[in-house]
Protein backbone atom coordinates (compact mmCIF):
# COMPACT_ATOMS: atom_id res chain seq x y z
CA UNK A 1 0.00 0.00 0.00
CA UNK A 2 2.82 2.36 0.72
CA UNK A 3 3.91 2.05 -2.93
CA UNK A 4 0.34 2.85 -4.06
CA UNK A 5 0.31 5.97 -1.89
CA UNK A 6 3.69 7.02 -3.25
CA UNK A 7 2.45 6.61 -6.82
CA UNK A 8 -0.67 8.69 -6.06
CA UNK A 9 1.48 11.39 -4.48
CA UNK A 10 3.78 11.50 -7.52
CA UNK A 11 0.79 11.70 -9.87
CA UNK A 12 -0.63 14.59 -7.85
CA UNK A 13 2.66 16.45 -8.02
CA UNK A 14 2.77 15.97 -11.78
CA UNK A 15 -0.82 17.12 -12.17
CA UNK A 16 -0.11 20.22 -10.10
CA UNK A 17 2.79 21.12 -12.36
CA UNK A 18 0.85 20.42 -15.55
CA UNK A 19 -2.29 22.32 -14.56
CA UNK A 20 -0.55 25.47 -13.36
CA UNK A 21 -0.74 24.65 -9.67
CA UNK A 22 -4.47 24.21 -9.14
CA UNK A 23 -4.02 23.76 -5.38
CA UNK A 24 -2.09 27.01 -4.89
CA UNK A 25 -2.43 30.57 -6.24
CA UNK A 26 -0.31 31.43 -9.29
CA UNK A 27 3.03 33.01 -8.55
CA UNK A 28 2.98 35.33 -11.58
CA UNK A 29 0.90 38.34 -10.58
CA UNK A 30 2.09 40.66 -13.33
CA UNK A 31 -0.72 42.93 -14.51
CA UNK A 32 -1.11 44.39 -17.97
CA UNK A 33 -0.83 47.97 -16.74
CA UNK A 34 0.27 49.73 -13.59
CA UNK A 35 -0.81 53.36 -13.37
CA UNK A 36 1.44 55.39 -11.06
CA UNK A 37 0.04 58.80 -10.15
CA UNK A 38 2.44 61.16 -8.40
CA UNK A 39 -0.17 63.53 -7.03
CA UNK A 40 1.45 66.61 -5.55
CA UNK A 41 -1.39 68.61 -4.02
CA UNK A 42 0.85 70.21 -1.39
CA UNK A 43 -0.23 73.59 -2.77
CA UNK A 44 -3.43 75.40 -3.71
CA UNK A 45 -4.60 72.42 -5.80
CA UNK A 46 -5.37 70.29 -2.75
CA UNK A 47 -9.10 70.12 -3.38
CA UNK A 48 -8.61 69.14 -7.02
CA UNK A 49 -6.30 66.34 -5.90
CA UNK A 50 -8.91 64.90 -3.56
CA UNK A 51 -11.50 65.10 -6.34
CA UNK A 52 -9.25 63.25 -8.77
CA UNK A 53 -8.62 60.39 -6.35
CA UNK A 54 -12.37 60.05 -5.97
CA UNK A 55 -12.67 59.97 -9.75
CA UNK A 56 -10.17 57.10 -9.86
CA UNK A 57 -12.20 55.26 -7.24
CA UNK A 58 -15.25 55.34 -9.50
CA UNK A 59 -13.41 52.65 -11.49
CA UNK A 60 -10.74 51.20 -9.21
CA UNK A 61 -8.00 48.66 -9.83
CA UNK A 62 -8.58 45.24 -11.38
CA UNK A 63 -6.48 42.10 -11.75
CA UNK A 64 -5.23 43.53 -15.05
CA UNK A 65 -4.81 47.18 -14.06
CA UNK A 66 -3.17 48.47 -10.89
CA UNK A 67 -3.86 52.08 -9.95
CA UNK A 68 -1.55 53.42 -7.24
CA UNK A 69 -1.28 56.98 -5.97
CA UNK A 70 1.17 58.90 -3.86
CA UNK A 71 -0.57 62.03 -2.64
CA UNK A 72 0.77 64.92 -0.57
CA UNK A 73 -1.58 67.46 1.04
CA UNK A 74 -0.97 70.88 2.54
CA UNK A 75 -1.61 72.38 6.00
CA UNK A 76 -3.82 75.43 6.26
CA UNK A 77 -0.98 77.35 7.89
CA UNK A 78 1.16 77.08 4.75
CA UNK A 79 -1.68 78.15 2.49
CA UNK A 80 -2.45 81.09 4.79
CA UNK A 81 1.20 82.15 4.79
CA UNK A 82 0.99 82.25 0.99
CA UNK A 83 -2.30 84.19 1.13
CA UNK A 84 -4.11 81.15 -0.27
CA UNK A 85 -6.08 80.04 2.75
CA UNK A 86 -9.19 80.02 0.58
CA UNK A 87 -7.84 76.87 -1.13
CA UNK A 88 -7.74 74.75 2.04
CA UNK A 89 -9.57 71.41 1.84
CA UNK A 90 -10.66 69.98 5.19
CA UNK A 91 -12.31 66.82 3.84
CA UNK A 92 -11.26 63.23 4.54
CA UNK A 93 -9.94 64.00 8.02
CA UNK A 94 -7.86 66.96 6.81
CA UNK A 95 -4.61 64.99 7.01
CA UNK A 96 -1.69 66.98 5.67
CA UNK A 97 1.21 64.59 5.09
CA UNK A 98 2.04 62.13 2.31
CA UNK A 99 0.21 58.86 1.70
CA UNK A 100 0.12 55.97 -0.74
CA UNK A 101 -3.10 54.34 -1.86
CA UNK A 102 -3.98 51.26 -3.86
CA UNK A 103 -7.11 52.51 -5.59
CA UNK A 104 -10.17 50.33 -5.19
CA UNK A 105 -13.67 50.92 -6.48
CA UNK A 106 -16.33 52.79 -4.56
CA UNK A 107 -18.98 55.24 -5.65
CA UNK A 108 -18.69 57.87 -2.92
CA UNK A 109 -17.63 61.04 -4.80
CA UNK A 110 -16.34 62.77 -1.66
CA UNK A 111 -14.64 60.24 0.63
CA UNK A 112 -11.46 58.34 -0.18
CA UNK A 113 -12.09 54.70 0.74
CA UNK A 114 -9.16 53.00 -1.00
CA UNK A 115 -6.57 50.92 0.81
CA UNK A 116 -3.97 53.05 2.59
CA UNK A 117 -0.60 51.36 2.11
CA UNK A 118 1.88 51.51 4.97
CA UNK A 119 -0.11 53.84 7.17
CA UNK A 120 1.35 57.03 5.74
CA UNK A 121 4.83 58.29 4.95
CA UNK A 122 5.09 61.42 7.06
CA UNK A 123 5.75 64.68 5.24
CA UNK A 124 7.69 64.16 2.02
CA UNK A 125 9.03 66.79 -0.34
CA UNK A 126 7.29 66.05 -3.64
CA UNK A 127 9.53 68.63 -5.29
CA UNK A 128 12.51 66.37 -4.66
CA UNK A 129 13.17 64.08 -7.66
CA UNK A 130 14.27 61.29 -5.31
CA UNK A 131 10.76 61.23 -3.86
CA UNK A 132 9.44 60.53 -7.36
CA UNK A 133 12.05 57.80 -7.88
CA UNK A 134 11.18 56.17 -4.54
CA UNK A 135 7.47 56.13 -5.37
CA UNK A 136 7.98 54.61 -8.81
CA UNK A 137 10.43 52.05 -7.43
CA UNK A 138 7.91 51.00 -4.79
CA UNK A 139 5.09 50.85 -7.33
CA UNK A 140 6.93 48.83 -9.96
CA UNK A 141 8.32 46.42 -7.35
CA UNK A 142 5.02 45.76 -5.62
CA UNK A 143 2.73 46.07 -8.64
CA UNK A 144 4.70 44.79 -11.64
CA UNK A 145 3.10 45.10 -15.05
CA UNK A 146 3.79 44.67 -18.72
CA UNK A 147 3.23 48.39 -19.31
CA UNK A 148 3.49 51.51 -17.15
CA UNK A 149 1.85 54.91 -17.18
CA UNK A 150 3.49 57.45 -14.88
CA UNK A 151 1.44 60.59 -14.27
CA UNK A 152 3.02 63.65 -12.67
CA UNK A 153 0.18 65.74 -11.26
CA UNK A 154 0.69 69.34 -10.19
CA UNK A 155 1.30 72.85 -11.39
CA UNK A 156 3.50 72.95 -14.45
CA UNK A 157 5.26 75.56 -16.49
CA UNK A 158 7.34 74.04 -19.22
CA UNK A 159 11.08 74.22 -18.81
CA UNK A 160 11.62 77.07 -16.40
CA UNK A 161 11.03 78.52 -12.98
CA UNK A 162 10.84 81.94 -11.31
CA UNK A 163 9.86 84.19 -14.23
CA UNK A 164 6.21 83.47 -13.55
CA UNK A 165 4.82 81.82 -10.44
CA UNK A 166 4.45 78.21 -11.52
CA UNK A 167 7.24 76.76 -13.64
CA UNK A 168 8.93 73.38 -13.87
CA UNK A 169 6.64 70.77 -12.27
CA UNK A 170 5.64 69.25 -8.91
CA UNK A 171 5.76 72.29 -6.64
CA UNK A 172 5.66 71.51 -2.92
CA UNK A 173 4.71 74.56 -0.86
CA UNK A 174 5.31 72.89 2.53
CA UNK A 175 8.90 72.29 1.41
CA UNK A 176 9.53 75.95 0.63
CA UNK A 177 8.23 75.84 -2.90
CA UNK A 178 10.70 73.21 -4.04
CA UNK A 179 9.95 71.74 -7.45
CA UNK A 180 11.29 69.24 -9.96
CA UNK A 181 13.32 70.98 -12.65
CA UNK A 182 13.66 69.50 -16.12
CA UNK A 183 17.25 68.25 -15.50
CA UNK A 184 16.03 66.70 -12.24
CA UNK A 185 13.09 65.10 -14.03
CA UNK A 186 15.44 63.59 -16.58
CA UNK A 187 17.56 62.11 -13.78
CA UNK A 188 14.48 60.69 -12.07
CA UNK A 189 13.13 59.09 -15.24
CA UNK A 190 16.56 57.63 -15.97
CA UNK A 191 16.51 55.95 -12.54
CA UNK A 192 12.95 54.69 -13.03
CA UNK A 193 13.56 53.29 -16.51
CA UNK A 194 16.71 51.60 -15.22
CA UNK A 195 14.67 50.04 -12.44
CA UNK A 196 12.12 48.52 -14.83
CA UNK A 197 14.71 47.66 -17.46
CA UNK A 198 13.07 49.59 -20.29
CA UNK A 199 11.57 52.93 -21.20
CA UNK A 200 8.41 53.98 -19.39
CA UNK A 201 5.56 53.36 -21.82
CA UNK A 202 3.78 56.66 -21.18
CA UNK A 203 4.70 59.67 -19.10
CA UNK A 204 1.68 61.86 -18.53
CA UNK A 205 1.93 65.34 -17.11
CA UNK A 206 -1.38 66.44 -15.69
CA UNK A 207 -0.06 69.98 -15.46
CA UNK A 208 0.03 73.23 -17.40
CA UNK A 209 2.22 74.09 -20.38
CA UNK A 210 4.31 70.92 -20.46
CA UNK A 211 3.81 69.89 -24.12
CA UNK A 212 7.03 71.60 -25.13
CA UNK A 213 9.70 70.52 -27.57
CA UNK A 214 12.22 71.18 -24.81
CA UNK A 215 10.40 68.97 -22.28
CA UNK A 216 9.90 66.15 -24.79
CA UNK A 217 13.57 66.30 -25.79
CA UNK A 218 14.66 66.22 -22.14
CA UNK A 219 12.91 62.91 -21.43
CA UNK A 220 13.13 61.22 -24.85
CA UNK A 221 15.59 58.53 -23.75
CA UNK A 222 13.47 57.29 -20.86
CA UNK A 223 9.87 57.23 -22.12
CA UNK A 224 8.09 56.17 -25.30
CA UNK A 225 5.19 58.62 -25.26
CA UNK A 226 4.50 61.96 -23.56
CA UNK A 227 0.90 63.05 -22.96
CA UNK A 228 0.30 66.59 -21.75
CA UNK A 229 -0.96 70.07 -22.65
CA UNK A 230 0.48 73.03 -24.58
CA UNK A 231 -1.95 75.39 -22.81
CA UNK A 232 -2.77 75.91 -19.14
CA UNK A 233 -4.99 73.18 -17.72
CA UNK A 234 -8.17 73.76 -15.71
CA UNK A 235 -7.67 72.81 -12.06
CA UNK A 236 -9.80 69.67 -12.54
CA UNK A 237 -7.13 68.24 -14.84
CA UNK A 238 -7.61 64.85 -16.45
CA UNK A 239 -10.98 63.04 -16.21
CA UNK A 240 -9.65 59.98 -14.40
CA UNK A 241 -12.98 58.19 -14.20
CA UNK A 242 -13.42 57.95 -17.97
CA UNK A 243 -9.74 57.34 -18.68
CA UNK A 244 -9.49 54.52 -16.15
CA UNK A 245 -12.85 53.13 -17.22
CA UNK A 246 -11.61 52.80 -20.78
CA UNK A 247 -8.39 51.15 -19.66
CA UNK A 248 -9.90 48.63 -17.26
CA UNK A 249 -12.49 47.73 -19.89
CA UNK A 250 -9.75 47.03 -22.42
CA UNK A 251 -6.53 46.24 -20.51
CA UNK A 252 -4.77 44.84 -23.59
CA UNK A 253 -4.84 48.29 -25.16
CA UNK A 254 -1.57 49.49 -26.67
CA UNK A 255 0.40 52.39 -25.27
CA UNK A 256 -0.38 54.47 -28.34
CA UNK A 257 -4.12 53.83 -28.14
CA UNK A 258 -4.22 54.64 -24.42
CA UNK A 259 -2.40 57.90 -25.14
CA UNK A 260 -4.98 58.73 -27.81
CA UNK A 261 -7.82 57.91 -25.43
CA UNK A 262 -6.40 60.23 -22.77
CA UNK A 263 -6.28 63.07 -25.30
CA UNK A 264 -9.82 62.42 -26.52
CA UNK A 265 -11.37 62.05 -23.10
CA UNK A 266 -9.60 65.13 -21.76
CA UNK A 267 -10.85 67.33 -24.58
CA UNK A 268 -14.36 65.84 -24.38
CA UNK A 269 -14.50 66.71 -20.68
CA UNK A 270 -14.01 70.43 -21.43
CA UNK A 271 -16.58 71.46 -24.06
CA UNK A 272 -16.08 75.09 -23.09
CA UNK A 273 -12.94 77.12 -22.55
CA UNK A 274 -9.57 76.91 -24.23
CA UNK A 275 -7.82 73.62 -23.60
CA UNK A 276 -5.27 71.48 -25.43
CA UNK A 277 -3.90 67.97 -25.05
CA UNK A 278 -1.49 65.98 -27.15
CA UNK A 279 0.32 62.65 -27.32
CA UNK A 280 3.92 62.75 -28.56
CA UNK A 281 6.00 59.85 -29.90
CA UNK A 282 9.36 60.66 -28.35
CA UNK A 283 11.30 58.52 -30.83
CA UNK A 284 11.13 61.45 -33.28
CA UNK A 285 12.73 63.98 -30.98
CA UNK A 286 16.30 63.46 -32.19
CA UNK A 287 15.22 64.07 -35.78
CA UNK A 288 13.15 67.08 -34.78
CA UNK A 289 15.92 68.66 -32.72
CA UNK A 290 18.39 68.24 -35.56
CA UNK A 291 15.99 69.94 -37.96
CA UNK A 292 15.38 72.78 -35.51
CA UNK A 293 19.11 73.29 -35.07
CA UNK A 294 19.47 73.50 -38.86
CA UNK A 295 16.57 75.95 -38.96
CA UNK A 296 18.32 78.15 -36.42
CA UNK A 297 21.52 78.12 -38.49
CA UNK A 298 19.56 78.95 -41.64
CA UNK A 299 17.87 81.91 -39.95
CA UNK A 300 21.21 83.23 -38.69
CA UNK A 301 22.73 82.99 -42.17
CA UNK A 302 19.71 84.47 -43.97
CA UNK A 303 20.69 87.70 -45.74
CA UNK A 304 17.38 88.00 -47.59
CA UNK A 305 15.07 88.51 -44.61
CA UNK A 306 15.07 91.23 -41.98
CA UNK A 307 15.49 89.98 -38.42
CA UNK A 308 12.26 91.74 -37.52
CA UNK A 309 10.37 89.44 -39.90
CA UNK A 310 11.34 86.43 -37.78
CA UNK A 311 10.20 88.21 -34.67
CA UNK A 312 6.89 89.01 -36.40
CA UNK A 313 6.60 85.32 -37.29
CA UNK A 314 6.89 84.35 -33.64
CA UNK A 315 4.51 87.08 -32.42
CA UNK A 316 1.86 85.96 -34.90
CA UNK A 317 2.16 82.29 -33.94
CA UNK A 318 -0.25 80.48 -31.64
CA UNK A 319 0.77 81.25 -28.07
CA UNK A 320 -0.39 80.10 -24.63
CA UNK A 321 -0.80 81.16 -21.01
CA UNK A 322 2.92 81.85 -21.06
CA UNK A 323 3.33 84.02 -24.18
CA UNK A 324 6.93 82.86 -24.56
CA UNK A 325 5.65 79.41 -25.56
CA UNK A 326 4.43 79.20 -29.17
CA UNK A 327 3.12 76.30 -31.23
CA UNK A 328 5.97 74.92 -33.31
CA UNK A 329 3.88 73.83 -36.31
CA UNK A 330 2.17 77.20 -36.47
CA UNK A 331 5.53 78.98 -36.20
CA UNK A 332 6.63 77.06 -39.27
CA UNK A 333 3.47 78.26 -41.03
CA UNK A 334 4.45 81.82 -40.18
CA UNK A 335 7.98 81.27 -41.47
CA UNK A 336 6.54 80.26 -44.82
CA UNK A 337 4.82 83.64 -44.94
CA UNK A 338 7.50 85.92 -43.47
CA UNK A 339 10.83 84.47 -44.59
CA UNK A 340 12.41 85.18 -47.96
CA UNK A 341 14.89 82.35 -47.59
CA UNK A 342 14.21 79.18 -49.64
CA UNK A 343 16.38 77.22 -47.20
CA UNK A 344 14.41 78.39 -44.16
CA UNK A 345 11.12 77.57 -45.88
CA UNK A 346 12.31 74.13 -46.93
CA UNK A 347 13.46 73.26 -43.41
CA UNK A 348 10.18 74.58 -41.98
CA UNK A 349 8.25 72.22 -44.28
CA UNK A 350 10.47 69.30 -43.20
CA UNK A 351 9.81 70.15 -39.54
CA UNK A 352 6.08 70.11 -40.18
CA UNK A 353 6.40 66.71 -41.84
CA UNK A 354 8.27 65.34 -38.82
CA UNK A 355 5.64 66.77 -36.49
CA UNK A 356 2.95 64.97 -38.49
CA UNK A 357 4.64 61.72 -37.50
CA UNK A 358 5.73 62.68 -33.99
CA UNK A 359 2.37 63.98 -32.80
CA UNK A 360 0.27 60.87 -32.37
CA UNK A 361 -2.81 62.90 -31.50
CA UNK A 362 -3.43 66.58 -30.82
CA UNK A 363 -6.77 68.11 -29.97
CA UNK A 364 -8.00 71.45 -28.73
CA UNK A 365 -11.22 73.07 -27.58
CA UNK A 366 -11.73 76.81 -27.85
CA UNK A 367 -11.08 79.37 -30.53
CA UNK A 368 -8.09 81.05 -28.96
CA UNK A 369 -5.99 77.85 -29.19
CA UNK A 370 -7.15 76.74 -32.64
CA UNK A 371 -3.59 76.95 -33.99
CA UNK A 372 -2.41 74.18 -31.68
CA UNK A 373 -0.76 71.17 -33.29
CA UNK A 374 0.73 69.37 -30.29
CA UNK A 375 4.16 70.79 -29.43
CA UNK A 376 5.20 74.27 -28.40
CA UNK A 377 8.67 75.80 -28.35
CA UNK A 378 10.35 78.64 -26.51
CA UNK A 379 10.47 81.97 -28.34
CA UNK A 380 10.65 84.94 -25.95
CA UNK A 381 7.96 87.54 -26.22
CA UNK A 382 10.10 90.18 -24.51
CA UNK A 383 13.35 88.90 -23.02
CA UNK A 384 15.40 85.70 -22.97
CA UNK A 385 15.34 83.80 -19.68
CA UNK A 386 18.67 82.38 -18.51
CA UNK A 387 16.94 79.24 -17.18
CA UNK A 388 16.68 78.03 -20.76
CA UNK A 389 20.41 77.37 -20.79
CA UNK A 390 19.91 74.40 -18.46
CA UNK A 391 17.78 72.45 -20.94
CA UNK A 392 19.32 69.69 -23.05
CA UNK A 393 17.66 71.19 -26.11
CA UNK A 394 19.44 74.50 -25.59
CA UNK A 395 22.77 72.77 -25.05
CA UNK A 396 22.42 70.39 -28.03
CA UNK A 397 21.07 72.81 -30.67
CA UNK A 398 21.66 76.31 -32.01
CA UNK A 399 18.19 77.48 -30.95
CA UNK A 400 19.46 79.69 -28.12
CA UNK A 401 22.15 81.15 -30.38
CA UNK A 402 19.46 81.99 -32.92
CA UNK A 403 17.41 83.77 -30.23
CA UNK A 404 20.50 85.76 -29.27
CA UNK A 405 21.10 86.62 -32.93
CA UNK A 406 17.57 88.03 -33.15
CA UNK A 407 18.25 90.30 -30.20
CA UNK A 408 16.93 88.38 -27.20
Amino acid sequence: MKYKHAIIFIVLILLIGLTGCFLFPPTNNTAEWTIMIYLDSDNNLESAGIDDINEMEMVGSTTDVNIVVQVDRIPYSVLAANNQGYADDVSNGDWTNTRRYYITQDFDPYLINSQLIGGGLGELNMGDPQTLVDFASWATTNYPANKYLLVIWNHGGGFRSPAYTTKDIAWDDTSGGDKITMPELEDALFAISTQIGKKINIVGMDACLMAMTEVAYQIKDYADILVTSEENEPSDGWPYDTIMGELTGNPLISSEQLAVDIVDKYIFSYPYGNVTQSAIDLSYMDTLSSQLSNLALAIMSDSLTLKSKYIFASVNSQYYGDPDFIDLYDFCNQLLAYSNSPEVKNIALNIQQTLNYAVIKSEYSGGSVSGSKGLSIYFPYIAYHYYYNYTNFSQDTFWDEMLSYLGY
